[in-house]
């Protein structure tokens, strides 16, 4: 493996060297075995307890870097695992404890475990990772829960290097382990492990037989050559004839993925990708509704000694029919369709100036999700948990998106010298709540202001007056129609027949916009609530009668006096 190449070892390197080996042969109190060593070698120390110059941090650093180097040389000389070593433990354990005291720099302990990483192989790197899961809690006080600049670069370097080695198939479970330790320490905002840019692993592309070639090809073109109604085989024979799959379905089926590694080229890419995107899913869901299992084929088949992963698809054709039989197959087919459509259907995901998805698509789209939904929940074991569980996720994945755009503003707690207490650091947006919170918090948990505030309460027999807030008394402000002037000169506007503004373009529609209007409406005049009809289109319903357009002649007068009389009122106002 490689070895670590250490600067010049200097006359002080070398005595802090010694101090280090003298300190690892003691069974406690290696810390201070350490320091007693240091200050026979001549290292000097201010009052509290730290190295006085850079160079004497550096000479221990290099120190330790040396003993792990021989650590490493004889281990591997041996053909020993090093981290099963007690000594390569103590020394690690010892240079986290200085650097925690502050005699070496703070990242000097994972860069010693990245050059133990690099010295060992991939399946002892296992066993080494263990020794990072079990000082989690060290690690994080030592990185200063991932806020302290330098250690945190280390660790990332330590871990993404280790990831690189690492087989996605083989060592697909250490991977895992590697990612859950960086989300345990790192802060939720770490702005390396959020894609900012919501960018897509393109260079993940599944190569499939796009042209027939051998036996197959002869098969066809003995059959006559027509794709959709050619019929693979399979390997295994007694599948032949029965649940066959055709060579059409086959490229409809793994053509999908071109799309499922970049959703987006769907909307910006050629036109009609999403068109061709909807229809050959149409096609995959058809085959898979052809396919039923109850619960109890499910759990016999899903065992505890039986753990599915698929790291990448196998695309043979005499594969095909024995995959789209397999439930666990078709699920984690399905969640993908779901997560693209869920992409597909959040606009606030795409990036700025993205196309917006045509409507025909967009009616498509839930319907396509349901079909997702109710084939999985008929797939065994637990399917209908499964769904319940999916579904969750993918609301809660809106939150993330909303976070994202914003840049990822961090929300862990602070803490308020004003307020005395805990408070959110999220922006400007959440200042109001945060300062009614600490009027809560001093109102009901200062013991001053308890003592000041119950107590009268009590003492004029009235307990509702405890209930009642101080500040709840509001001044009665007068109707201020502009707003509802110009949401109705909105509506107005849309309705005209020259300025041609089809229905769903329409404020009206909307109904969100439509309930404040209502809300203004209210407090100008409630009579008007009986032409708020889906009949009269709503708003326009209103604005017709308020126009006096559309209306008998006979009803003509009684509109006018209507409309001078909240002229009247807002000349009031």
């Amino acid at each position: 493996g490689a070895q670590v190449q250490p600067g010049p070892r200097t006359m002080a390197s070398q005595a802090a060297l010694a101090a280090v080996h003298a300190a690892l042969k003691q069974d406690s109190g290696r810390a201070d075995s350490l320091l007693a060593g240091l200050q026979a070698a001549g290292f000097s120390y201010s009052a509290e307890v730290k190295l006085e110059s850079n160079e004497q941090e550096e000479n221990l650093a290099l120190a330790f870097r040396m003993a792990l180097e021989e650590s490493l040389v004889r281990n591997n000389a041996a053909n020993r695992n090093a981290i099963t070593d007690e000594s390569v433990v103590a020394l690690l354990d010892l240079s986290v404890e200085a650097a925690m005291r502050g005699w070496v720099p703070r990242q000097l302990p994972l860069m010693a475990m990245h050059e133990l990483f690099e010295g060992q192989t991939a399946k002892q790197c296992g066993l080494a990772f263990e020794y990072l899961e079990k000082r989690v809690d060290k690690l994080s006080e030592l990185t200063e829960q991932g806020e302290h600049k330098y250690s945190q670069a280390a660790l990332l370097r330590c871990c993404n290097t280790l990831m690189q080695r690492l087989s996605k198939s083989s060592e697909l479970l250490l991977c895992g382990r590697v990612l859950m330790f960086l989300a345990h320490i790192l802060p939720l905002a770490e702005k390396s492990g959020v894609n900012l840019k919501g960018d897509f692993n393109k260079a993940n592309v599944t190569e499939y037989e796009e042209e027939l070639a051998g036996e197959e090809e002869e098969r066809l073109a003995a059959e006559g050559g027509n794709a959709k109604e050619f019929k693979l085989r399979s390997t295994d024979e007694k599948l032949d004839g029965q649940m066959e799959v055709s060579y059409f379905l086959y490229k409809t089926f793994w053509g999908l993925q071109r799309f499922l590694h970049e959703p987006l080229a769907m909307i910006t890419g050629p036109p009609g990708s999403l068109e061709e995107f909807v229809s050959g899913m149409g096609s995959v869901l058809d085959n898979f509704a052809s396919y039923t299992h109850s619960d109890a084929d499910g759990a016999a088949a899903h065992t505890a000694e039986r753990e599915y992963y698929f790291p990448g698809f196998l695309t043979s054709t005499k594969l095909i029919s024995l995959e789209l039989q397999d439930p666990t197959f078709r699920r984690h087919v399905l969640v993908q369709y779901l997560i693209v459509l869920h992409y597909l259907a959040d606009r606030a995901s795409h990036p700025p100036k993205t196309p917006e998805v045509p409507k025909k698509m967009r009616e498509e789209i839930p319907k396509l999700q349901e079909r997702c939904f109710k084939q999985l929940s008929g797939i065994p074991p637990r399917g209908a948990a499964f769904v319940a569980t999916l579904r969750r996720i993918l609301s809660r994945e809106n939150n993330w998106t909303t976070w994202k755009k914003a840049k990822c503003p961090d929300f862990s707690r602070g803490f308020d010298t004003d307020a005395g207490g805990p408070v959110l650091v999220v922006g400007d947006k959440r200042r109001g709540m945060d300062q009614a919170a600490n009027v809560w918090k001093q109102r009901y948990f200062d013991p001053k202001k308890i003592r000041n505030f119950i107590p009268e309460a009590f003492k004029g027999g009235d307990i509702l007056k405890m209930c009642k807030p101080k500040d709840r008394t509001r001044k009665e402000e007068p109707f201020n129609s502009t707003k509802l002037d110009a949401r109705l000169a909105q509506v107005r506007e849309d309705k005209a027949p020259e300025n041609y503004i089809e229905d769903e373009y329409r404020k009206n529609n909307i109904p969100m916009w439509r309930w404040v209007t209502t809300r203004l409406l209210l407090s100008h005049d409630i009579n008007l609530f009986s032409h708020l009809t889906p009949e009269n289109k709503y708003l326009e319903g209103v604005v017709n009668h308020m126009d006096g357009t559309g209306l008998p002649a006979a009803n003509k007068g009684a509109n006018d006096a209507l409309d001078d009389g909240a002229k009247d009122m807002e000349v009031a106002t």
